[in-house]
C-alpha cells in the first residue's frame, strides 16, 4: 500500500487484516459509498470509533484496516448486506475535502517493524497455536461439539489477528492489537489471553467429561 485517498466507514468494531466480516449498510451516506466503490477497487477504510465521537475528531495516526468488499446482497429498499475481507492497515493522516456525504482521508501505510527474529517468531507462534487449540478443544468439549478446530495461518505475523478475531477481546484490546507493529508483541499479547483462560476452561472440560 502507498499513500492514498481512502473513503472511510466508522464502526464500533475492529477489522483485522486477513479476516472476514459481514456488514449491514443502511445509512444513505454509506449506501452512496458502496455505490461509488463497487465498480472500482471495492475498497474502503474501516476505522473503529467510540459512541458520540465524530469522524473528523479522530486524531491523525488513528489506525484502521482496508476492507475489500467480496459479496453484496442488495435489498429492495436500498439497504445492503456485504461481506468484507481485511487487507492492509492504514493510518489517518488528515481528512480531505470531498463532495460525497461520507468522509475521505489521506491514508498512509502501517507496516510491521522488521527487527523480529524469525526463529523466535516461529517458536512463539507454535506455542500460541498449541494454546489456542487447547482452548478450542476445551470449548468444544463443554459444548459437545465434534467439529474440527478452525484453520490457522502459517504466517506468525498474521496468526494473532486470525485468533484475535475469534476470541473474546474488548474493543480497546482489539484496536491495540491492530495498531501493534511488532509481530512478536502481537503473539505474546494473544498468548497471555489464551494462557489466562486455559486452566479454568480445561478444568471445566475435564469435569464435563465425567
Amino acid at each position: 500500500m502507498t499513500d492514498q485517498r481512502l473513503p472511510i466507514f466508522p464502526l464500533g468494531m475492529v477489522l483485522f487484516p486477513g479476516t472476514v466480516a459481514p456488514l449491514h449498510l443502511f445509512e444513505p451516506r454509506y449506501r452512496q459509498l458502496l455505490a461509488d466503490i463497487r465498480d472500482g477497487d471495492r475498497r474502503f477504510g474501516l476505522v473503529c470509533i467510540g459512541p458520540g465521537v465524530n469522524e473528523p475528531d479522530l486524531p491523525p495516526g488513528t489506525v484502521g484496516c482496508i476492507a475489500e468488499v467480496t459479496d453484496i446482497e442488495m435489498m429492495p429498499d436500498g439497504r445492503s448486506n456485504i461481506v468484507v475481507v481485511g487487507r492492509e492497515r492504514f493510518a489517518i493522516d488528515r481528512f480531505l475535502d470531498h463532495h460525497a456525504p461520507y468522509h475521505v482521508v489521506h491514508a498512509v501505510p502501517v507496516n510491521d517493524t522488521g527487527n523480529s527474529n524469525p526463529v523466535a517468531l516461529a517458536v512463539t507462534a507454535g506455542e500460541v497455536t498449541s494454546n489456542f487449540r487447547r482452548v478450542v478443544s476445551a470449548v468444544h468439549t463443554l459444548n459437545d461439539d465434534a467439529s474440527p478446530p478452525p484453520a490457522l495461518p502459517d504466517d506468525p505475523a498474521q496468526l494473532p489477528w486470525t485468533i484475535g478475531a475469534m476470541i473474546d477481546l474488548d474493543l480497546q484490546a482489539r484496536q491495540a492489537l491492530l495498531a501493534e507493529r511488532s509481530p512478536m508483541l502481537r503473539l505474546t499479547t494473544i498468548d497471555a489471553v489464551l494462557r489466562k483462560v486455559l486452566p479454568d476452561l480445561e478444568l471445566q472440560a475435564a469435569m464435563h467429561r465425567r
